[in-house]
């Protein structure tokens, strides 16, 4: 049979009820929309990633020495039998001249770890400079800078100090805007980077060895397979250079050693040439002094030749005693020498914001796997209750097609190719825009604290396709079952209306008190609210899920929001932490005693600072943990808090054991009274018992007294550093101090609260990014879902709502007839999203975090009104447009006779 009318009436259909179809499409592209967005957009940055790290050739492996990298070093470091490359490099530590800005002047990398140029060139000579892309606002191209360097040993490791600016660049070793890493000069925060020729360094040995291996080119960096050989070769080179340190310290002293003993046995012949000249002059003296006590004549030449021999013999034995003197000094210092510290890092540790950027993308994923797989099943219920409801509107006109003598087949298409051209349609523009849109916005976000640019795009066949099969799944398998359910009725059975589902007593209708003193509008609602069980179900369900999504979009926002003042003033009291300098003498000790009363410090507290290591996490991540332990106990709380987060209850040091952060405790599974073993600086394991948890945010600490100190280390307590509260701590003011700090020979290196500021800051604005847009389109959900379930409650009851207007019921009472169901199934929606939104809050709230921070997983009662109120404002807004579109009801032809 010619379909030519059927096509035509198929094309009808969409253009007769585009508010239906544009329904349809809105629910299948917001929910493509969120969830091929979202799942791509982690994928996307490590991508981005991945390739900036390739093209620039980024080393596997870096190693460094606190004595540089001599030629026993790189034999042993190239002597590995893995296949590698290996490249040796500079760097140096200066001060641009009459500031306090710290720059890191690397020698231009070979093949390994090189830069992108943003504009000009890199040196050619030791008189030209290449600097961070970040100082491209305060310096220009051709512009003079000067540099001010600390000397080593006397001895200064730049040949040149004076540079013209060629060009500006961007390093692979350092993706991270605020954190760049420490240093020993300025502000004790290094500020930036710059890259000179090799020749412009004037070191007998490298400062670092770039490693790459031949294994791991093929690999993404973020593949498991990758960290795991990446681990065994940082192993395998430690282990290496375990004995390099003794080895290396040896022969730093040898020379110096035979030196002093050279010098030793000079003096011993000298000292032993003059005890003889001594004895020989002696005995002339006793005589010259005997004479003259005698009364005796004396030669007065004589006697002036005897004094100027004993004059020469005194000057010569005070030169030896200074000679000595000074030896012994030399000898004590050469004692005094520390062990080299060899360092092998993999990018994560020797690369700030790698991991950071990683862990990012991980939140997106995390994010992925709950936000828009809840709006997307929303979105195709939704859907599918649509072409349900379609389905049965046009079940007149089945009745006619199939009696004009269409086949079922081509009777159903119109149901197929409206679902699928409104699924389909709806799909490519929500993927399109989840692809691009989404992924950019996202990388925008995260990228404000790093150094990433140019998205690298990809696309997903996977998450696509199965985005697609669940859109046309709603909307077109749908419709093929309901409408093979009405084609099996005869043509005469399909030109009736189905006749109105049958009422029945209702609960309340048993409670008689109640039910007699409610009016006859609020009986009937309360008997249609159970009368149409489905769309009561699903309109609950889909307001709760809207809700459930607000809540679990502003509960993350709510609970990053004051986190920075929660870490850094209710937790964190101290401004800095100043390390002091290993075996200071007197002088040194009275010289820092000095500056820690300076007019700048409020107050002050000796402790012992140092770095534990503790592998744990769900990927088993070495994680980076502050042991503080006070000198004084009484005055800890005034630097910092100690309470549970739970009850607020104030928690003090004791000789039971130690008090971890709480998000450490988590990692390591630990509780009181548990004990946990971590490792110090020699990769030495120490165990520890658990005494007590601690509210904190960012990073892990470790707090103790000084006995527990000495029990677990088996050593005595000896403070190295101060934590510092400044009586101004504003940044400038901070960064002044800590200038200060640094050009007192005793501090050896400056923690800056303020860093760990803006880390915290940097995560707060990529997941506030994200979480605006995921709102957007909770509230645009909640929008198009109410909207369509309202049309969907008018359409299957437009006879009923004609009839009582036909009874003389006015346009409100006729609307509030269908919208009170609404409200009342929209409150209870809201309520049961209160309890689904708290759930989905707590789940991602305690998967979103990095390693090292956690929020605060509390919701606050604000979220729970600020959710409702979306949700039900968006209801009433949409009961003016409903009242408008009841105003226009035809009841007459809603009235009119089927048959």
């Amino acid at each position: 049979m010619k379909t030519k009318i059927l096509n035509r009436n198929i094309r009808r259909s969409i253009t007769g009820s585009f508010g239906r179809f544009l329904s349809i499409f809105l629910l299948m592209g917001l929910g493509v929309f969120a969830f091929t967005g979202l799942k791509v957009s982690g994928p996307d940055m490590r991508a981005t990633a991945e390739h900036f790290y390739k093209t620039h050739h980024l080393a596997d492996l870096t190693v460094t020495s606190t004595y540089g990298l001599d030629k026993n070093d790189q034999a042993l470091i190239s002597s590995k039998s893995d296949s590698k490359k290996v490249e040796y490099g500079y760097f140096k530590d200066v001060l641009i001249k009459d500031t306090n800005t710290s720059l890191r002047v690397f020698s231009k990398a070979g093949k390994l770890s090189t830069y992108q140029i943003m504009d000009g060139r890199l040196p050619k000579n030791p008189q030209e400079i290449a600097l961070d892309y970040l100082l491209q606002g305060k310096y220009q191209l051709g512009d003079k800078i000067n540099f001010t360097e600390t000397k080593a040993e006397g001895e200064e490791v730049l040949k040149n100090h004076s540079f013209k600016i060629t060009g500006f660049v961007k390093s692979s070793e350092f993706v991270d805007k605020n954190s760049l890493g420490h240093t020993n000069i300025g502000t004790g925060q290094l500020n930036g980077y710059a890259v000179g020729t090799n020749d412009l360094f004037q070191s007998d040995v490298y400062m670092i060895a770039r490693i790459n291996y031949d294994k791991l080119n093929s690999l993404s960096p973020y593949d498991s397979q990758y960290q795991d050989i990446s681990d065994k070769n940082q192993t395998a080179l430690e282990k290496l250079l375990k004995k390099q340190p003794q080895k290396r310290l040896e022969a730093l002293k040898s020379g110096p050693q035979q030196e002093i003993n050279e010098g030793k046995n000079k003096l011993a012949a000298e000292q032993a040439k003059l005890n003889q000249q001594q004895e020989l002059l002696n005995p002339q003296k006793e005589q010259l002094e005997q004479a003259i006590a005698a009364g005796y004549p004396t030669d007065a030449a004589l006697a002036s030749q005897l004094q100027s021999a004993q004059s020469q013999i005194d000057s010569a034995q005070k030169q030896l005693t200074d000679s000595s003197n000074l030896l012994s000094k030399k000898e004590e210092t050469l004692k005094k020498l520390a062990l080299p510290v060899y360092t092998v890092n993999n990018r994560k540790e020797g690369n700030p914001g790698y991991q950071s950027f990683m862990e990012d993308s991980l939140r997106i994923d995390a994010l992925s796997n709950i936000f828009p797989v809840v709006l997307f099943t929303i979105a195709a219920l939704v859907c599918l209750t649509t072409m349900t409801r379609f389905v049965e509107e046009e079940r007149l006109n089945l009745g006619l097609l199939k009696a004009l003598g269409y086949t079922n087949r081509q009777i159903r298409r119109k149901f197929l190719v409206y679902g699928f051209v409104s699924a389909f349609t709806g799909a490519i523009v929500g993927a399109a825009l989840g692809h691009v849109f989404l992924p950019n916005a996202v990388f925008n976000a995260y990228t404000a604290s790093s150094t990433f640019s140019d998205l690298q795009l990809t696309f997903s066949l996977p998450w696509t396709a199965a985005s697609f099969a669940t859109a046309i799944v709603c909307t077109v398998l749908s419709a093929y079952f309901i409408s093979n359910v009405e084609l099996r009725e005869a043509p005469a059975s399909l030109f009736f209306a189905k006749p109105p589902k049958a009422g029945s007593r209702i609960l309340l209708e048993r409670i008689r008190p109640l039910w007699r003193h409610m009016s006859f509008t609020y009986k009937v609602t309360a008997r249609n609210l159970f009368r149409y069980k489905r769309r009561m179900l699903m309109t609950i369900f889909g307001i709760a899920g809207c809700t459930a999504l607000l809540i679990m979009g502003f509960g993350i926002r709510d609970s990053l929001s004051g986190l920075s003042s929660r870490q850094f003033n209710d937790i964190l009291h101290y401004d800095l932490i100043a390390v002091n300098k290993t075996n200071l003498t007197a002088e040194a000790q009275n010289s820092l005693d000095k500056l820690m009363t300076s007019s700048d410090i409020k107050s002050q507290e000796s402790v012992y600072f140092g770095e534990l290591t503790k592998v744990a996490g769900q990927d088993r991540e070495t994680q980076q943990i502050s042991l503080i332990v006070p000198e004084k106990e009484t005055d800890f709380s005034k630097f910092i808090s100690m309470r549970n987060r739970a009850s607020g209850k104030k928690i003090s040091l004791d000789n039971k054991g130690v008090i971890l952060s709480e998000k450490l405790a988590k990692l390591t599974h630990a509780k009181i009274g548990s004990t946990i073993t971590v490792k110090d600086s020699k990769k030495k394991s120490i165990p520890m018992k658990v005494s007590g948890i601690t509210e904190m945010y960012m990073g892990h600490y470790i707090f103790m007294n000084s006995t527990v100190y000495q029990k677990v280390f088996k050593q005595n307590f000896d403070s190295n550093a101060h934590l510092v509260k400044l009586k101004n701590d504003e940044d400038k003011n901070v960064q002044k101090v800590s200038v200060k700090l640094m050009k007192n020979n005793s501090i050896t290196a400056i923690v800056q609260n303020n860093e760990l500021k803006g880390i915290v800051d940097s995560i707060l604005h990529g997941i506030n990014s994200v979480m605006i847009i995921l709102i957007s389109c909770a509230v645009m959900l909640a929008v198009v879902v109410i909207y369509n379930l309202t049309n969907i409650n008018i359409s299957e009851r437009i006879r009923e709502l004609s009839t009582i207007k036909v009874l003389g019921f006015y346009d409100r009472e006729v609307t509030l007839y269908i919208y009170r169901e609404t409200i009342f199934l929209s409150i209870i929606g809201i309520l049961c999203g209160y309890a689904l939104g708290a759930y989905l809050h707590y789940f991602i709230i305690t998967q979103v975090p990095p390693d090292n921070a956690m929020f605060n997983p509390s919701l606050m009662w604000s979220n729970y009104l600020l959710s409702g109120a979306i949700t039900l404002a968006t209801t009433f807004l949409l009961s003016i447009l409903v009242h408008f579109q009841l105003k226009r009801v035809d009841m007459l032809g809603a009235l009119k006779s089927v048959d």
